[in-house]
C-alpha cells in the first residue's frame, strides 16, 4: 500500500465527484424544468382542449437551470463552510462526546492508548477522539480536512464490544482512510451532495405549507394556488428523492472500493486479519448490526467502517460476507458470538498507576546521537506505508514514554512547557539565556518546568521526540485563539532570544505550528499547482544540498549526487546545488511552502531522494530523520518514523 499513490488517486476521483456531480444536477435541472412547464400548462387552464404542450422553452429552462444551480450551489458552500471547522463538527453532528484524555473508565482508556500508539506510528497528531454513547451498534469512522483536524468516532458497542485485537483493526482501518486521503475527498462528498439532497428539504417544507393554506382556505382562488403549490412541493420533493438516487450512486462509487482498499492496509499496519476480521463478524452477529440511528448518519454513511444505513440498492460498502472472505479465505460462514470482552483481557496502563510516575527513573530510549542501517528499498518502504515494525514502536514509545511526560502531553499547560523544553538549547550558555527570556513571558516555574524536562528529553531520539509532539497536538488544540497567539508568539521569542535557529527548532516549529494553524485559522489544504520538478527546480536544490551538506564537507558530493541521479531517472532535469547561504531557514521554509504545493507524486519522489542523498553512508541519524520527517510534514504529507528497524533500547 503507498500512501503517495493513493492520495494520488483521490485527488483525481475529486475532479470525477465533481463531473458526478455535475451529470446530477443537469438532470435534477431537466427534471424540474419539465415540472415548470406542467405547473405552468396547468396554470394557464389550457386543461385537455389544449392542442399540445410547448415543451421546448428556452427562456424558462435557462430561469430554472440558473435558479436551480444556484439554490444547490449556495446550499453545498453553506454546508462545506460548515464543515471547515474539520472532524469535531461531522462528530458533535452525529451526537459524539469528545473523550477526556485523562479519563478514568477502561474502555475509553483502552482505545486513546490505541489511537495514540497508531498516530505514533503512522507519524501524524493524535486525533481527538469521540464515542456516541447513545450507539450499540459497532461501528467507527475518521472525519477531517486534514492530519491536522483529524478526528475518529467510534461507537459504544464499538468501544466496548471488541477485544483489544478487534478494536486495534477497526482503528487501523480508520487511520488508512486518513493517510490514504480518503477522508478529506468524504468530507468534499457531503458538502457538494448536500446540495443535491437540499431540494427534497425544501420540497418537504412546501408541501408542509401548501397543506395549511389549502385547509384554512375557502375561497376557490386559494385553494387553487394552494393546490399548485402543493403539486410543486410535490414534484420538488420527489426530485429530491432523485437527487438522493445520484448522491447514493455517487457514494457508493467512490466508498466501495476504498473500503477494500482500508481492510486491507489495517491487516498490513497490524499484521493480524483476525482482528479487523472479526470485528466484521461481530457485526454481522449484532441485532443492531453497524446502523446509526442518528438523522446525520443519511448523510455520512460513506465515513463509517460499516453500513450505517440500512441500504441494499447502491450500498456505500461492500456486503459484510465478501469483506471477511477477502481478510480471511477459509472463513466458514459463522458470525461471531457478541458479548462483553473481560477486562482483565488487556494490558493498558490504568489511570491509576499511571499517575504515580515512572520508578526507578526514566527508561532507556534511544540516544539523539544513534543512527541505524538501512537499505534505500528499507527507507522507501518505511515512507511510504504503515508496517507492523512501525506499529509496535508505536506501542514501544508509549509504554517506554514515562508517566511524568504522558501527564505533560495530555494537559494544556504541560503540553506548552514539553514543546518549550524541546526548544531549549543544547548549549548551556544559550540555554539559560532562553530560560530567563521564557521566565519573562510566563513565569518562573513554568521556565523550571521547562527546564526539568528538558534535562530528561534532551538525549532521546527524534522518533520519540516526534512522538512526545504528535501526543501534545490534541491538548494545545483546547488553546483558546487569544491563548494560541500567545504560545506561538513565546514559541518564536524564545527561538529568536539566542540569535540561532538550528535545525531541529525549525522541525519542531514546522510541524507544531503547521498544525495548529490549520486548526485555529481554518486555513484550508494547499492547491495543486506544481506538476512537474522544472517548475520547482531552485527549491529541490535547496533542500537537497541541505541534507547533503548534514553529512559534513567530505561526503556532501556523494550525497547529493546520489539524490540527484534518483530525480533525474523519475523527471530528467539538472539540480542546481546551492550554497549554505542559498540554504538558510528562510529558503527552506518557501521550498516547503511551494512543495506543499505540488502532487503527491512530485513529493513521494522528493522524499525518496531525500533518503537517498542521507542513506550515502548506509546510515541514518536521529538529526536527518528530523529533517526529512519535517520536511514531508511541512508539504502535508506526513510520514511513519523514518527509522523503522531502530531499536527503542540497546
Amino acid at each position: 500500500m503507498d500512501f503517495f499513490d493513493h492520495q494520488e488517486k483521490a485527488r483525481k476521483k475529486s475532479h470525477l465527484l465533481v463531473f458526478y456531480f455535475v451529470l446530477a444536477l443537469i438532470g435534477i435541472v431537466l427534471a424540474i424544468y419539465s415540472l415548470t412547464v406542467a405547473i405552468l400548462f396547468f396554470v394557464d387552464g389550457k386543461g385537455a382542449q389544449s392542442p399540445g404542450i410547448d415543451l421546448w422553452q428556452p427562456d424558462t429552462l435557462a430561469i430554472v437551470g440558473i435558479s436551480t444551480a444556484v439554490v444547490v450551489f449556495l446550499a453545498s458552500t453553506f454546508k462545506t463552510m460548515q464543515l471547515s471547522g474539520g472532524g469535531q463538527v461531522v462528530a458533535r453532528e452525529l451526537g459524539g462526546r469528545e473523550i477526556d484524555v485523562n479519563t478514568t473508565d477502561y474502555h475509553e482508556r483502552r482505545l486513546l492508548n490505541i489511537v495514540e500508539e497508531m498516530a505514533i506510528a503512522s507519524g501524524v497528531p493524535v486525533p481527538t477522539v469521540y464515542v456516541m454513547d447513545s450507539e450499540n451498534s459497532i461501528n467507527a469512522f475518521a472525519a477531517g480536512k486534514t492530519t491536522s483536524d483529524a478526528v475518529i468516532g467510534v461507537t459504544r458497542g464499538c468501544m466496548t464490544l471488541l477485544t483489544r485485537d478487534e478494536l486495534q483493526g477497526v482503528i487501523a482501518h480508520e487511520f488508512s482512510h486518513i493517510l490514504n486521503g480518503d477522508m478529506r475527498l468524504n468530507m468534499r462528498l457531503m458538502g457538494l451532495l448536500f446540495g443535491i439532497l437540499f431540494l427534497a428539504l425544501i420540497g418537504e417544507l412546501i408541501v408542509r405549507g401548501a397543506f395549511r393554506g389549502g385547509v384554512s382556505s375557502n375561497r376557490k382562488e386559494g385553494a387553487s394556488a394552494a393546490l399548485v403549490i402543493l403539486l410543486a412541493g410535490v414534484g420538488l420533493l420527489a426530485i429530491g428523492y432523485i437527487g438522493s438516487f445520484f448522491a447514493n450512486l455517487i457514494k457508493a462509487s467512490v466508498s466501495r472500493q476504498r473500503e477494500y482498499l482500508a481492510d486491507a492496509s489495517a491487516v498490513q499496519f497490524t499484521r493480524n486479519p483476525d482482528g479487523i476480521a472479526g470485528a466484521l463478524m461481530k457485526i454481522g452477529g449484532l441485532k443492531e448490526h453497524a446502523q446509526i440511528s442518528s438523522p446525520m448518519a443519511k448523510d455520512a454513511s460513506h465515513l463509517f467502517f460499516g453500513s450505517a444505513i440500512s441500504s441494499n440498492l447502491f450500498a456505500t460498502h461492500p456486503p459484510l460476507t465478501t469483506r471477511i472472505k477477502r481478510l480471511l479465505p477459509h472463513w466458514n460462514g459463522e458470525m461471531g458470538a457478541v458479548s462483553l470482552p473481560p477486562i482483565t483481557e488487556r494490558t493498558d496502563t490504568p489511570r491509576s498507576e499511571a499517575v504515580s510516575g515512572f520508578s526507578g527513573g526514566p527508561p532507556a530510549l534511544p540516544n539523539e546521537n544513534e543512527s541505524v542501517s538501512l537499505t534505500d528499498e528499507e527507507a522507501f518502504e518505511s515512507m511510504r506505508s504503515v508496517h507492523i515494525e512501525q506499529v509496535e514502536l508505536g506501542q514501544n514509545i508509549m509504554n517506554a514514554i514515562p508517566a511524568r511526560w504522558k501527564e505533560a502531553c495530555h494537559s494544556v499547560s504541560g503540553a506548552q512547557t514539553m514543546v518549550f523544553a524541546l526548544l531549549l538549547a543544547q548549549d548551556e550558555k544559550l540555554r539559560s539565556t532562553e530560560l530567563d527570556r521564557l521566565a519573562s513571558l510566563t513565569d518562573p516555574e513554568t521556565s523550571r518546568n521547562s527546564y526539568e524536562l528538558f534535562q530528561e528529553v534532551h538525549t532521546i531520539h527524534s522518533a520519540v521526540k516526534l512522538g512526545l509532539i504528535d501526543l501534545a497536538i490534541p491538548a494545545l488544540r483546547h488553546l483558546s485563539p487569544n491563548e494560541y497567539g500567545r504560545f506561538r508568539e513565546i514559541v518564536n521569542s524564545l527561538i529568536a532570544s539566542d540569535r540561532q535557529v538550528d535545525l531541529f527548532e525549525f522541525s519542531l516549529i514546522q510541524i507544531v505550528t503547521r498544525h495548529l494553524d490549520t486548526y485555529f485559522h481554518r486555513r484550508k489544504p494547499a492547491k495543486i499547482q506544481y506538476r512537474s520538478f522544472e517548475s520547482l527546480k531552485n527549491e529541490t536544490g535547496v533542500l537537497l544540498s541541505t541534507l547533503a551538506a548534514m553529512g559534513g564537507e567530505k561526503g556532501m558530493g556523494e550525497a547529493f549526487r546520489r539524490a540527484e541521479e534518483h530525480l533525474q531517472r523519475k523527471d530528467a532535469f539538472k539540480v542546481p546545488f546551492k550554497s549554505p547561504e542559498e540554504c538558510s531557514l528562510n529558503y527552506i521554509e518557501d521550498a516547503l511552502e511551494k512543495f506543499s504545493k505540488a502532487t503527491p507524486t512530485l513529493k513521494k519522489h522528493l522524499l525518496e531522494a531525500c533518503s537517498r542523498s542521507v542513506m550515502a553512508d548506509q546510515a541514518v541519524s536521529s538529526r536527518e530523520a528530523e529533517l526529512i520527517r519535517a520536511i514531508a510534514d511541512a508539504m502535508g504529507c506526513p510520514i511513519p518514523p523514518f527509522v523503522r528497524t531502530a531499536p527503542l533500547a540497546e
